[in-house]
């Protein structure tokens, strides 16, 4: 019997949001899935679509192909444990938080940069469709509210524009007082008067 790995996904386009559940017959990360290539259309059950702009127009479906070339983003909602003997590949890397523009979102998320190379040489030199974000923050560009998701797949070739986002300096210790306590002359107060 082989066992189904299933992913709760939503899945932004320009102008639609879509969700359901991705199942997958081994597990994978999901952006390593995403970047897999097998399939240009993923297939999602218990799934529901509607435009970006108006969740009200919502329509549910059992079944739904989404196109992963249409997706500027792909949030993970609920993902399933992974299996005990699975080793996720770890190469060193360095987290910098980041600001992602495409032409729906603003997104503020934390890259996973590698320590020895640029990060503009990093993302020409990529391969993969999707780059993982973690502690992401979603602007809708159009208006709405944000979105904060622990793990989303971005489409590099939605970037538009990107900057890092400067970290700020660790806190500076307090300062301890070493001064030595000067005495003062001792001065002498006028007798107090009581009535």
């Amino acid at each position: 019997m082989t066992n189904t790995f299933s992913f709760k996904i939503e899945v932004f386009t320009d102008g639609l949001i879509i969700f359901g559940t991705y199942d997958l017959p081994f597990y994978r990360r999901l952006s390593d899935a995403l970047n897999s290539r097998i399939n240009r259309f993923i297939t999602l059950r218990d799934a529901g679509v509607a435009p970006l702009g108006k969740p009200q127009q919502l329509q549910r479906v059992a079944h739904l192909l989404v196109d992963l070339n249409q997706a500027l983003l792909v949030t993970v909602l609920e993902e399933p444990e992974p299996p005990a003997d699975f080793v996720a590949p770890s190469p060193p890397r360095d987290t910098q938080p980041m600001m992602f523009f495409t032409t729906a979102f603003a997104i503020r998320a934390d890259f996973y940069k590698r320590s020895d190379m640029e990060i503009s040489t990093m993302l020409s030199e990529m391969t993969d469709d999707f780059i993982a974000l973690s502690s992401v923050a979603i602007f809708p560009l159009g208006g709405g509210s944000t979105l904060h998701r622990n793990f989303v797949c971005l489409n590099r070739n939605s970037i538009q524009a990107l900057f890092a986002v400067a970290v700020p300096p660790p806190p500076v210790p307090p300062v301890e007082e070493t001064q030595d306590i000067v005495s003062l002359p001792a001065t002498e107060l006028p007798p107090k008067e009581y009535p």
